[in-house]
């Protein structure tokens, strides 16, 4: 937690799950906390969304893992890619960093990690 008004961000938890900081169950206890959570700001790149799904399957999360890439880069689906974006939030699809949807990158690398999860976590 940081500041006054103790924020928690997604990615200081994800990476103490990453990090090693914690057992198996507690990382899997911070998880559940952080889901209810819901601290903002929200994820909205593929890179973080993509360290956390990993999280959540290093902490015995699996099904947790695979409703989150649903919803993240199904929710980018729905939005009409046939790539996957550089940056996506679901609540605003024309979200850009750089002033205009126009600059973002619409087929990025690390937006390719769902087929590595499901080769690799998925596809029993």
């Amino acid at each position: 937690m940081s500041g006054h008004q103790r924020q928690v961000s997604w990615a200081s938890q994800v990476w103490f799950v990453l990090a090693g900081v914690f057992d198996k169950d507690d990382n899997a206890r911070l998880l559940k906390r952080l889901q209810k959570a819901d601290p903002s700001p929200e994820m909205v790149t593929p890179y973080m969304n993509l360290y956390y799904i990993q999280a959540l399957l290093d902490s015995g999360l699996k099904d947790d893992a695979l409703t989150h890439l649903k919803h993240y880069w199904g929710a980018m689906l729905d939005a009409g890619a046939d790539t996957f974006w550089e940056i996506f939030d679901p609540e605003d699809p024309t979200a850009s960093p750089y002033g205009s949807q126009l600059i973002n990158s619409y087929c990025h690398a690390w937006s390719g990690t769902p087929s590595y999860f499901i080769r690799n976590y998925f596809s029993d």
